[in-house]
């Protein structure tokens, strides 16, 4: 009797591994883990954590811009599971572009223009899960990884939040925009160990609270930059206010778009390129897009919490074949 052909699956794990000393959003606190019960002694071991709700790979929901906005627990489990795609724009607007490579001031970005993404319109028409590839996971750990990568802007994100379709914007940077602060090396303790520059938990793991965004946009002593001792250096306003713009436009569309950072492991994914004639349309393949899941912890009135995301590849191999 012929063997019956089964629907093989190969799964990606998207996700970055949670560890203590991992770097951190700067201002965040940091990741812990603390064993509250040893096998020596207890005969068993349980151990503590505390993070930040923005730690490593990531959803925000609406509630991290809007106080009345949804929370992360109130989405039902078949919202974080749906057909996906990779755009490689590493190319365009990535490390390996000639925009990237271009001198700029240190720290600047490079901008996710609306125009970027136009030839990709079939995609954000189709899928709801759309992950963008620029090449920045590889960067992690470095100096500028926090303040140089590749950021939309506001008409970008007031682009993307057309489309009815777009559920979750995937990235593999740890935000939408960019601060760029001149010194790089000031921005971000890249082990977690400068406890002045990344919010920590005492030893009985008591919550530091970091101040609101807001108190520190309000208390800025001029209206070009503001500092907060917990970054390091002076930020500059239009870049903070360009980060909060993008995410109140996508957080506080009907429905919203969730926004999924810190993606890692694109690279092994099938992935839609630029077309390469100029004004040329990339049109919407089946075979580049994949099951992917998205499932953060289910705590109360989350604003954000780190997921476990992970790419299901299809193949149509027999058991016998593979």
């Amino acid at each position: 009797m012929e063997k019956l052909k089964r629907t093989a699956s190969v799964w990606v794990d998207l996700t970055r591994p949670l560890r203590e000393g991992i770097p951190v959003y700067p201002g965040d606190p940091l990741f812990q883990a603390r064993p509250f019960a040893e096998h020596a002694t207890d005969g068993f071991r349980g151990t503590r954590w505390a993070f930040g709700s923005h730690t490593g790979t990531h959803l925000d929901a609406p509630f991290h811009y809007f106080v009345d906005g949804e929370t992360l627990d109130s989405f039902s489990v078949d919202f974080f599971v749906g057909d996906a795609a990779v755009l490689d724009l590493r190319s365009t607007v990535g490390v390996d572009s000639e925009r990237f490579a271009a001198p700029r001031s240190v720290g600047r970005p490079v901008l996710i223009e609306p125009s970027d993404l136009e030839p990709f319109e079939s995609i954000f028409d189709t899928v709801p899960f759309v992950f963008l590839r620029v090449g920045w996971a590889e960067r992690f750990g470095r100096a500028d990884f926090y303040n140089a990568f590749p950021s939309l802007t506001p008409e970008t994100a007031d682009w993307l939040a057309d489309f009815p379709k777009l559920r979750v914007l995937g990235l593999e940077t740890p935000s939408l925009v960019a601060f760029p602060t001149g010194e790089s090396s000031d921005f971000a303790s890249l082990d977690g160990s400068d406890s002045d520059r990344s919010r920590s938990f005492d030893a009985e793991f008591l919550p530091d609270a970091p101040p609101s965004w807001g108190a520190v946009v309000s208390s800025a002593e001029t209206p070009e930059t503001f500092a907060d001792a917990e970054f390091g250096a002076p930020l500059d306003e239009a870049e903070f206010c360009a980060d909060a713009e993008c995410h109140r436009i996508l957080l506080g569309r009907r429905p919203p778009v969730l926004l999924l950072e810190g993606l890692v492991s694109l690279e092994r994914l099938p992935a839609f390129e630029p077309p390469r004639e100029p004004r040329g349309r990339v049109e919407f393949d089946a075979a580049k897009t994949f099951e992917t899941t998205v499932f953060p912890l289910l705590i109360e009135r989350s604003d954000g919490c780190p997921a476990r995301v992970a790419a299901r590849l299809r193949s149509n191999a027999s058991d016998d074949e593979r």
